[in-house]
């Protein structure tokens, strides 16, 4: 394998990696998915109530739903998501986008640049 890219599959690296999902970002352990400028992580979530709290960041993220429904909280509104929206997310905003799971789940969360500090919880 080459240090200048990497081929892998998104749901196996998520799955069995200890960050929790996140495939790449600074906290990797070698080039190119170790990297300060991006974090990238793929989940997954059954039907039902999560335990995902609600958070704020201070860096800017966007999250794809892929597949399946959620409701979200955004700045303390409600939206249901699903599969083909997105959502971009400023700094300091107040967010769970899987409150809850209407439907099995799954989604690609992007956030710039990789900072794994950068997340506060509210709640």
């Amino acid at each position: 394998m080459s240090n200048s890219y990497y081929i892998g599959s998104y749901e196996e690296d998520s799955a069995n990696e200890p960050n929790h999902g996140w495939i790449v970002g600074r906290f990797k352990d070698k080039a190119p998915r170790k990297n300060g400028d991006v974090e990238i992580k793929y989940w997954e979530f059954p039907t039902g109530p999560t335990t995902h709290p609600l958070k704020e960041s201070s860096i800017i993220e966007c999250t794809f739903i892929l597949k399946g429904k959620t409701r979200a909280l955004i700045n303390g509104e409600e939206h249901i998501l699903t599969a083909g929206d997105y959502v971009v997310i400023e700094p300091g905003t107040a967010n769970n986008l899987v409150e809850e799971i209407l439907e099995d789940a799954a989604g690609l969360t992007v956030k710039a640049p990789s900072d794994p500090t950068a997340k506060r919880v509210l709640s």
